[in-house]
Parts: structure tokens; C-alpha cells; sequence
């Protein structure tokens, strides 16, 4: 059931290995942070249509969702160090296109492509970190990678509200940030992990050999994204002013950041299954809770901390999931079946939420978001049983 790193280090050296593999995640999370408000309010700022807004926001999803089938097979054949620097500089080339071609045609274009390079270093990474994480503290390091690339994603719309929209330091700061963000893995070859893949199995199999994992990252992906886009919207329904609404956003966000370290210590010293059902029953007491805390502003942003810690752990325990149960030669293709029930998480949720809030914003938002994790619950608490005992039967 359990599998531990085949990848032989000194504690010096593998230190050394994680620590440059979660610095570059810090820079794909800055660009990740700069790049979604970038587009979103630049589209505003020239007029589009809202259904061209919501497509540019969609277009990162889905070009990782095209991409990860074949991506595994590449990232082995190149090599961490190598797809994640090439998925770096493709970002940055990225961004400076975006400032080279200012029209909504070529920025669509232009998003699809960047992202396609980005899921190299955010497969590679995530892989890496699997691959040289030790099982006696694998909750931790995945939560500290999570945190930095959390803090690296909220760092970026602070740069865009001290720089503005207009000229071109938001695309530079976007550039350096993605390009510096290969440095420390290239510094840091020496110590990089082999990958390999044995060729018996892709994405689609891959689903199968952790399914409760895969579970816990559709939660994540539903639950985090649609929380993030939609929770303004919720504070505004409740009554909350603009400069209110936005501060419930940032006490999930720091509540996403201070709380993974405790989870993912508590995921090492227990059941990784155990705190994910404890987070998805938080979850849900938590969001039934928040149209009598949206009263107060105060209550709301307390609601909203410890909301961020659960939503962001499921994806926490679910790598560090995927990182003990799979066998190296599939970890690659396990790490990217991961990431696209990640990202169809992330394409449900909103949807469905934003249907549910049409007729009633709050109590439309608490009744999706309740029915979808008690689903998702059951479902993890299935698939976990149902997987315990194919490794009984051997």
C-alpha cells in the first residue's frame, strides 16, 4: 500500500533538491497570480464581451487539460531539469508576447500556449517532490510546496495593484519572474531525480490505481477555484461592501498559506484518509455557517481562514496520497491523471455554483458547495475501502 523514494541522497543533499524544486514553484505561482488578473481585467479594459472574459479565464484549464495525456512521456523523455526550465522560459516568452500583441485574439492564443508550457514545470515539479520526499515527513514538504506556490499565486494581483495595468512592468515583472523561476532547479541539477516511465500505463489508467487521491483533487479543484472566484460575489449578496467582500478573499487566502503546515504534520503523524474525510466534514460545517457569519464582517473573515486551510489541504493530502501509494514507473502519469481531475474540479465548480447563486447567491452557493463535498465525501470514503481491499486480495 505504501512505497517509499527509490532516490538515494545525503539529508544535505536531498534538502538541497526540495528546496530548489519549491522555489521555482513560488515563481510559476507568481506568474500563475499575475497572469489571471492580467487578462481578466485588461479584457474588461477593452470591452469584451463577459462570455469572453470567462473564456479567457478557461483557456489555462483547458490547455492543461489537453496537454497532460501526452505530457508524462515528455517530461520523462526530457527530464525534470530540462522541461522544468523549457516550461519556465516558455511562460516568460509568453508574457512578453502578450505586451508584443495587444488584441483579445492573439492573447487567447497566446494564454493557451504559455499554459501548455507552465504544466511542464507544475507536472515536473509536483513529481520531483514525490519522488524525493521522504514518507516519514511527505505531508510536511508537500504542505511547505504548497504554501510557497499559494504565496507565489497570491503575491500577484498585490504587484498588479502597485503597478497598475498600463505600461509594461506588469509584463516584465511576469518575463523575470518566470524565467528567474528556472534558475534554482538548474542550480540544483546535480540533485534532481530520475524519472521514469515504464510504458503500461497513461493518464486514463493511471485514474485507477489511486482512485481516492483522484477524488481528493476534484474536491480541490472545485472547491478552491469556485471559492476563490465566487466568495466576493457571496459577501456582496450578504451585503458586505466591495472593500469587505475583497477582505473575505484575502482570509482565505492566508488561511490557505498558515494552515497547510499543521495539516500536512497531522497527515504524516495519522491517516492521510482520516484528515481528508475530518477536512471534508469541516468543509461542510464551515459553509453552512457562513450566511449567519456574513452578518458580521468579522465572523465572515474568521469563517473564510479556516475555510482557505481545508480547501487547500485536500489538494495537499491528495499529492502526498499519490506519492505513497504509486510506484515510481507510474508516478509521472499518476501526477498527471492528479492534475486533470484537479483542473475538472476547478471547471464543475464554478459552473455549478454559478447556476445554483442565480436564484438565491448565498444560500445557492452554500447548497452546491455542501452537496458537491458530501458527494465527493462518500465518494472518497468509497474508493479508499474499495482500494484497501484489492490490496488485500493482492
Amino acid at each position: 500500500m505504501t512505497r517509499t523514494s527509490d532516490f538515494n541522497l545525503t539529508a544535505v543533499q536531498r534538502l538541497l533538491s526540495l528546496a530548489a524544486v519549491t522555489a521555482t514553484a513560488f515563481g510559476v505561482g507568481l506568474s500563475f497570480g499575475i497572469g489571471f488578473p492580467l487578462t481578466a481585467l485588461t479584457f474588461e479594459a477593452w470591452a469584451q464581451p463577459k462570455w469572453m472574459i470567462g473564456l479567457a479565464g478557461a483557456v489555462p484549464a483547458i490547455a492543461v487539460l489537453l496537454a497532460l495525456p501526452v505530457l508524462p512521456r515528455i517530461v520523462v523523455r526530457l527530464g525534470p531539469v530540462t522541461a522544468i526550465a523549457l516550461g519556465c522560459l516558455a511562460g516568460a516568452a509568453g508574457f512578453a508576447a502578450l505586451y508584443a500583441f495587444q488584441s483579445p485574439a492573439a492573447w487567447l492564443i497566446i494564454r493557451l500556449l504559455m499554459s501548455v508550457g507552465f504544466a511542464l514545470p507544475w507536472l515536473a515539479g509536483e513529481t520531483w517532490i514525490n519522488s524525493v520526499s521522504e514518507e516519514s515527513t511527505r505531508g510536511r514538504v508537500i504542505a511547505v510546496y504548497a504554501i510557497v506556490f499559494f504565496t507565489g499565486f497570491a503575491t500577484g494581483p498585490f504587484i498588479l495593484q502597485n503597478l497598475g495595468l498600463d505600461g509594461p512592468w506588469p509584463f516584465i515583472v511576469g518575463t523575470l519572474g518566470s524565467a528567474v523561476a528556472s534558475i534554482p532547479i538548474l542550480l540544483a541539477r546535480r540533485f534532481a531525480p530520475e524519472f521514469c516511465h515504464d510504458g503500461s500505463s497513461d493518464v486514463t489508467s493511471a485514474l485507477r490505481m489511486a482512485p481516492a487521491a483522484m477524488a481528493s483533487a476534484f474536491i480541490g479543484g472545485f472547491a478552491e477555484i469556485t471559492n476563490l472566484s465566487l466568495i466576493p460575489n457571496v459577501g456582496l449578496a450578504a451585503g458586505l461592501s466591495q472593500n469587505e467582500a475583497l477582505g473575505l478573499l484575502s482570509a482565505m487566502t492566508i488561511g490557505g498559506i498558515a494552515l497547510q503546515f499543521p495539516i500536512g504534520w497531522l497527515s504524516d503523524k495519522v491517516s492521510r484518509h482520516a484528515v481528508t474525510i475530518g477536512l471534508a466534514v469541516a468543509f461542510v460545517l464551515l459553509v453552512l455557517l457562513l450566511p449567519f457569519a456574513l452578518a458580521s464582517s468579522g465572523q465572515a473573515k474568521i469563517v473564510c481562514f479556516l475555510l482557505g486551510g481545508a480547501i487547500l489541504g485536500f489538494y495537499t493530502l491528495g499529492l502526498a496520497v499519490i506519492g505513497e501509494r504509486i510506484a515510481p514507473g507510474d508516478l509521472a502519469a499518476a501526477n498527471a491523471a492528479f492534475l486533470v481531475m484537479y483542473q475538472a474540479g476547478s471547471i464543475v465548480g464554478p459552473f455549478a455554483a454559478g447556476v445554483a447563486m442565480t436564484a438565491s447567491p448565498v444560500n445557492g452557493f452554500v447548497a452546491i458547495m455542501t452537496g458537491l463535498m458530501i458527494i465527493c465525501g462518500v465518494a472518497v470514503v468509497l474508493l479508499d475501502r474499495r482500494e484497501r481491499r484489492a490490496v488485500e486480495r493482492g
